[in-house]
C-alpha cells in the first residue's frame, strides 16, 4: 500500500476495520455486563466503563496488564493473584492516593487458555485544591454526629461540625455509617497520639454477605503520600491478605497536623478469612509501624520479601544493624560500612533466623525461656566459630557482626520490640556489650557506662547513655541538610553521646546526679523531597502559578522539618518512658515488656541543641501524664514551671565567672583594663547570646568582642562589635547575618552565608560584606572561598580569649589545631573557657597548652547550666508546679547565687594549682572531678545499706537539708524529708560532703573519705557555701 493509500484508505477496509473493533468492542461490554457485579455499575463513572471495555479489547497483548490514565485518576486491569495489589501499585509511588477500589469478575476474561479472574482497579489521587461538591450520603448528619459523640463526650459539635466540612465527600460517601462513625472517632483520637490509632472489625458472617471478612479503620497523623499505600500491599500480601477495598482521604494534608483517615477491607489471599489465614497479632504489629520502619533495602529483598524473617523481624534487625554499625565502625569505616553490615546479615540467612528466634526466645511476652535461650545461644556462638567460607577477610568481618548481634540480644535486659503499637523501637543495654567489641575498648571507651538504651525510630535513631544510676544531662537532635556532613556525623552518634556523658559525669561532680546524655540523630530528607514532589505536582494539576507553588512549597518544607524533629524527639521520649516508667518495687507498667533489669529507673533530662519549649513542655506533660515518679521534673528548663536557661542565663554565667577569674590570672582585670574577645555561637544562642550580655552588663567599657562564628556566617570587626545591637539580636532571637554591615569597622567583614547568588549551573557564591575606606563593598565569594573564612574565622582572629559557645563536637581537633595558630606558630588566644562541650578533641587541647594557651576545659567552664537543673529538680520533687511557680523569683536569686559560688571555687582551685604545680589547667580539671566523684561514691557506698533518719538533727540529715536553698530549708523541710526518694537524699550527701572537702583542702589533702566520715559531719558545720 503506498504512503497516499495509508493516508487515506479505501473505504471499504476502514469499515472493515471499525466494524470488527464495534463487534470487538461489544462483545467486552457485553463481557463487562456479564461478569462484574451491579456494585461495578453503580460505583464506576459511566464515562469510565467504555474506556475500560476498549482496553480489555486487546488485553493479551498487553501481558494482561493494563493501566488506563485520566486526570486525577488511574484504571489498572490484571489477572487476579495474591499479589495483585502489589504489582497494580507499584508505579504510583509518586501519586498521593485517596481512594483505592478493586473489582473483580466473576469469571476469567474471554482469552484462550485464561483461568485466573479479572482485576479492576480504580486509583483516585490526592488533589484536594480541587474543588468537589458535597453529597453527604443518605445517612443524616445528625445521627451520624449523635454516635461520633455517643463514642466520645469530649467531642464537641463544633469540632464536628468543623471535621465534616474538611472531610472529602467521596470518602464519606463509600462508607457505611459504622464505618464513618469510627473514622471520625479514630481522627479525634489521633490528633494528640503519633501512634497508629485502629480499629479491627471482625464479619463473622462473610460468607453470607459475601464481604471481606475483616475491615481496619485507621487514622494516622503525619503519614507520606509517597509510596505509603503501595508498602501497606505489599505488608498485607506478605501476611497471606488481600485488599478488597481500600477508601482514605488525608484531613488538613499540607501541614504538621495531616491525618490520614483509611478504611481497609481485608480477606485472605487464600479464600479463607483472614483470622485463618494470618497471624493477625503479628500483621497488626506490622501494620502499627509500617510508616515508622518499612524500607527498601537488602533486609526487604531478601529476607523480609523472601518469607524468610517477618517483617516485625525484619525491622528488628535494621534495628541490631544500625547498633552494631556504631560500634563497628570504630575497627574500620571502610569495612563496616552499614550497608555491609545489613549484606552479611542477608548472607547467611540460616545464622539470620537463628537470631531473631533467640530474641523472641528471650523476649517474647509469652513464649520467653531464659533457659533454652541460653542454651541456644551457647550453640549459635558454637555455629559462629566453625563458620568458614574459604575466604579468612569475609569470614572474619562477618564473625564479627554475628557475634555483636549475638551479644545484642545477650546485653538486652528489656525492650518495647513486643508491644502491640509503638512509633519507636526502644532497647534497654548492659554497657557489658562494650566488652564483647573485636578492639580494645578502653581506647575509645576509658569507662564503662552505668547503663545504655538504644531507641530507632522514623528516619532517626539515638542513644541515652549514663554512668551512675541516679544521673542527668541534656537530650539534643543532630539535624544536619548538608549530605556529606550528615554521613561523616552519623557515624559518630554512639560515640559523642558517651563522650558528652562522660564529660557530663565529670561535670555534675557538685551535683547528686551523674553524668548522662541523650542523642538522637534525624535524617528525614527523602521523604521530605518526595512529599515535596508530590504536593508540588497536585498544585501544578489545580492551577496554581509557579510562584504560588513555590510558596507552598517552601512553607510545607519548613513546617514538615520542623514536625519530622518533633516526631523524633517525642518518639524518643515515649520508647524512653516505656521502659523505666515503673511501680515502687520496680515492676514495668507497660504490658508485653519481659524485664531482667528489675529495679527502678529514674531519669532527668535537660534540654540541649534543637529542643523547642514546645517539647519541652511536651515531655514533662508526658512524663506527668503516665505517672512517671520524676512527674514534670523529669525534663528541666521548662519556661514557666522551670528555670529557662536561656532566659536566666544559667550556663553563662559560670562561664563568665571562669573567663573573669582568667583574665585576672593573666594580669588582665576585665573591670579597668580593655581586653579583646572572640566567640563561636551566635547571638541568638544560649551560651553565646547570654555571655554577650555578660560582657555588656559587666565590662561595658573593657570589652571588645572582635570575631564570632555561627552556623548563619561570620563576622570581625578589628575595633569590636557594637554589643547594644549583638544585644537586641539576642531579644530577637536572630543570627549574625542579620548585625548590620553598615556598623562594620573599617577592614571588618559579615559572611552572610544564606545570601547566594548563582555565578553558573551548579556554582553558587555567598554575599561578604567589607567595610574599607569607610565605604561599605559587597563581595560575592565562591563555595571554597566562603568555607575558608568561615572555617577559620575564630581561629585565626588574635583575642586575648576565645569562647566556644556554640559548634559540632570535634570542631577543633588534631586535624585543624594548626589553625588556631599565627603565622609565627603561636595561638591566636592566649586562655580558651569552653562554653560548648567538646568543641575541642584531647589531642587539639593538649596541643594548644603545651604551647602555653591555658584551657578551663568544658567539664568546668559550663558547669553550672547542668547545676541549675539539679536544683530545678529538687526544688520539683519537693514542691510540684504550682508551689515552685510561685516561689520561683525567690528560688531562682537563691540558686544563681550558688552557681556563682560553684564556678568561683573551681575557678580559684584550678588556678592555684596550676600555679603551684604547672600542671595542665585540663589535667587538673579532670583530677578535681575525679576526686570528687571518688570520695562521693565512696561515701555513697557506705550510706546504701543505711535507712537515713527523719529527725532534722541527725548530722547526715542536716547535711541534707544544708545542701538545700535557703527557702526550701526554713519552710518546706518536712517536704523535702518527705517527697525527695532515699536515694536521691543520699546522693546529695555524698556529693554534698565530697565537693566541700575538696574545694576546702585541695587536691594534696587525701584521706580515706570512710574513715573520716564520722568526724566530718561532726566537724563541718557545711552552710550554702558550696
Amino acid at each position: 500500500m503506498s504512503g497516499q493509500d495509508l493516508n487515506n484508505p479505501p473505504h471499504n477496509i476502514l469499515r472493515s476495520a471499525v466494524a470488527e473493533e464495534t463487534q470487538k468492542f461489544q462483545a467486552c461490554y457485553t463481557w463487562l455486563e456479564t461478569a462484574m457485579s451491579p456494585l461495578f455499575f453503580d460505583e464506576v463513572a459511566k464515562e469510565n466503563i467504555p474506556l475500560i471495555a476498549h482496553a480489555l479489547i486487546g488485553f493479551d497483548l498487553q501481558e494482561y496488564f493494563c493501566t488506563i490514565s485520566i486526570k486525577h485518576t488511574a484504571i489498572v486491569m490484571c489477572l487476579d493473584s495474591p499479589d495483585a495489589d502489589v504489582r497494580i501499585l507499584k508505579d504510583f509511588a509518586a501519586y498521593g492516593i485517596q481512594n483505592y477500589q478493586c473489582y473483580l469478575s466473576s469469571i476469567p476474561p474471554p482469552f484462550p487458555n485464561c483461568t485466573a479472574l479479572l482485576r479492576i482497579a480504580m486509583i483516585h489521587f490526592t488533589g484536594s485544591y480541587l474543588h468537589r461538591e458535597k453529597s453527604y450520603p443518605p445517612n443524616s448528619k445528625e445521627a451520624l454526629r449523635n454516635l461520633v459523640q455517643a463514642k466520645d463526650p469530649a467531642i464537641s459539635t463544633a469540632d464536628f461540625e468543623k471535621l465534616f466540612s474538611a472531610i472529602n465527600a467521596e470518602f464519606v460517601s463509600t462508607l457505611s455509617l459504622s464505618s464513618l462513625t469510627s473514622a471520625l472517632n479514630m481522627f479525634f483520637r489521633s490528633k494528640t497520639r503519633d501512634n497508629c490509632q485502629y480499629e479491627v472489625d471482625y464479619k463473622e458472617d462473610w460468607e453470607i454477605q459475601k464481604s471481606a471478612s475483616m475491615q481496619i479503620v485507621l487514622a494516622w497523623k503525619n503519614t507520606p503520600k509517597h509510596n505509603f499505600l503501595y508498602q501497606l500491599a505489599a505488608l498485607i500480601h506478605r501476611h497471606n491478605l488481600m485488599m478488597k477495598k481500600v477508601s482514605a482521604t488525608y484531613i488538613d494534608p499540607y501541614s504538621r497536623n495531616s491525618i490520614l483517615l483509611m478504611v481497609l477491607d481485608l480477606h485472605g489471599g487464600d479464600g479463607r478469612a483472614a483470622w485463618d489465614a494470618a497471624d493477625l497479632s503479628d500483621f497488626l504489629r506490622d501494620l502499627a509501624t509500617v510508616k515508622y520502619f518499612a524500607e527498601v533495602d537488602l533486609i526487604d529483598s531478601l529476607l523480609v520479601n523472601k518469607g524468610v524473617v517477618s517483617g516485625n523481624n525484619g525491622n528488628l534487625l535494621r534495628s541490631m544493624t544500625i547498633f552494631i554499625h556504631q560500634l563497628l565502625v570504630h575497627l574500620d569505616p571502610n569495612l563496616y560500612t552499614l550497608e555491609k553490615i545489613k549484606e552479611d546479615l542477608c548472607r547467611h540467612p540460616e545464622f539470620t533466623v537463628k537470631l531473631v528466634e533467640l530474641f523472641a526466645c528471650k523476649f517474647h511476652p509469652e513464649l520467653h525461656n531464659e533457659a533454652f535461650y541460653l542454651t541456644l545461644a551457647s550453640e549459635f556462638e558454637m555455629d559462629i566459630n566453625k563458620l568458614d567460607t574459604g575466604i579468612e577477610e569475609n569470614d572474619t568481618r562477618r564473625k564479627n557482626i554475628l557475634r555483636l548481634a549475638l551479644s545484642f540480644i545477650k546485653y538486652t535486659l528489656k525492650t518495647n520490640f513486643f508491644r502491640l503499637n509503638y512509633t519507636a523501637m526502644s532497647f534497654r543495654l548492659d554497657p557489658k556489650y562494650l566488652y564483647d567489641l573485636p578492639f580494645e575498648r578502653t581506647k575509645k571507651f576509658s569507662e564503662l557506662p552505668f547503663a545504655i538504651f538504644f531507641i530507632k525510630g522514623m528516619h532517626s535513631f539515638g542513644f541515652h547513655i549514663r554512668f551512675k544510676d541516679l544521673s542527668r544531662g541534656g537530650l539534643r537532635t543532630v539535624y544536619l541538610e548538608q549530605s556529606e556532613r550528615l554521613l561523616q556525623e552519623r557515624n559518630n552518634i554512639f560515640s559523642e553521646c558517651y563522650s558528652l556523658a562522660l564529660t557530663q559525669h565529670l561535670k555534675n561532680k557538685d551535683i547528686p546526679e551523674g553524668g548522662a546524655k541523650g542523642i538522637i540523630f534525624l535524617q528525614p530528607w527523602d521523604r521530605l523531597a518526595s512529599e515535596s514532589l508530590i504536593l508540588q505536582n497536585e498544585l501544578s494539576n489545580a492551577g496554581k502559578t509557579d510562584f504560588e507553588i513555590q510558596s507552598i512549597i517552601e512553607s510545607f518544607y519548613k513546617e514538615q522539618k520542623e514536625e519530622y524533629l518533633h516526631h523524633a524527639q517525642r518518639s524518643f521520649i515515649e520508647g524512653l518512658i516505656t521502659l523505666v516508667n515503673c511501680d515502687p518495687d520496680g515492676r514495668i507498667r507497660a504490658k508485653n515488656i519481659v524485664d531482667y533489669w528489675k529495679l527502678p529507673e529514674y531519669l532527668y533530662l535537660g534540654p540541649d541543641e534543637n529542643m523547642h519549649d514546645s517539647i519541652i513542655l511536651w515531655i514533662a506533660k508526658f512524663s506527668k501524664k503516665y505517672n512517671y515518679k520524676p512527674g514534670s521534673a523529669f525534663i528541666s528548663g521548662k519556661p514557666d514551671f522551670g528555670i529557662n536557661h536561656k532566659e536566666y542565663g544559667v550556663t553563662s554565667l559560670g562561664v563568665n565567672v571562669y573567663m573573669e577569674a582568667i583574665l585576672n590570672y593573666l594580669g588582665i582585670d576585665p573591670t579597668e583594663t580593655p581586653f579583646t574577645i572572640k566567640i563561636s555561637g551566635g547571638p541568638d544562642g544560649d551560651v553565646a547570646g547570654n555571655e554577650i550580655l555578660n560582657l555588656a552588663r559587666y565590662y561595658p567599657k573593657t570589652a571588645k568582642l572582635v570575631a564570632l562564628t555561627d552556623i548563619s556566617g561570620c563576622i570581625y570587626d578589628p575595633e569590636g562589635l557594637q554589643l547594644d545591637v549583638l544585644i537586641e539580636l539576642f531579644r530577637q532571637a536572630r543570627p549574625i547575618r542579620y548585625y548590620p554591615p553598615e556598623n562594620l569597622s573599617n577592614e571588618g567583614f559579615l559572611l552572610d552565608k544564606q545570601s547566594k547568588r548563582s555565578q553558573m549551573p551548579f556554582a553558587q557564591q555567598t554575599l561578604c560584606w567589607k567595610k574599607s575606606n569607610n565605604k561599605l563593598v559587597e563581595n560575592w565569594l565562591s563555595g571554597s572561598e566562603m568555607n575558608q573564612i568561615w572555617r577559620n574565622n575564630v581561629h585565626q582572629i588574635k583575642a586575648d580569649i576565645f569562647i566556644p559557645a556554640g559548634g559540632r563536637p570535634r570542631t577543633l581537633n588534631e586535624g585543624n589545631v594548626d589553625e588556631f595558630l599565627d603565622e609565627t606558630g603561636k595561638p591566636t588566644a592566649r586562655a580558651i573557657v569552653e562554653g560548648a562541650n567538646l568543641y575541642l578533641t584531647p589531642k587539639a587541647r593538649v596541643t594548644l597548652e603545651k604551647l602555653g594557651v591555658l584551657i578551663i576545659k568544658d567539664s568546668s567552664a559550663n558547669k553550672t547550666g547542668v547545676i541549675c537543673s539539679s536544683f530545678e529538680v529538687l526544688c520539683g520533687l519537693c514542691l510540684g508546679d504550682e508551689k515552685f511557680l510561685e516561689l520561683k523569683p525567690i528560688l531562682v536569686t537563691e540558686i544563681l547565687e550558688r552557681l556563682r559560688k560553684c564556678a568561683f571555687y573551681e575557678a580559684n582551685l584550678l588556678l592555684q594549682t596550676h600555679w603551684e604545680t604547672g600542671k595542665l589547667l585540663t589535667e587538673i580539671s579532670a583530677e578535681i572531678s575525679d576526686r570528687i566523684n571518688l570520695y562521693t561514691y565512696q561515701i555513697l557506698d557506705s550510706l546504701d545499706p543505711l535507712p537515713l533518719s527523719t529527725n532534722p538533727n541527725d548530722p547526715l540529715v542536716k547535711c541534707f537539708l544544708d545542701y538545700c536553698p535557703t527557702i526550701l530549708r526554713e519552710n518546706y523541710e518536712k517536704e523535702l524529708l518527705s517527697e525527695i526518694p532515699e536515694h536521691h537524699k543520699k546522693a546529695i550527701i555524698a556529693c554534698h560532703l565530697g565537693a566541700h572537702i575538696v574545694y576546702e583542702r585541695g587536691l594534696t589533702w587525701w584521706p580515706s573519705i570512710v574513715d573520716i566520715l564520722p568526724v566530718l559531719l561532726d566537724e563541718y558545720k557545711l552552710g550554702n557555701s558550696i
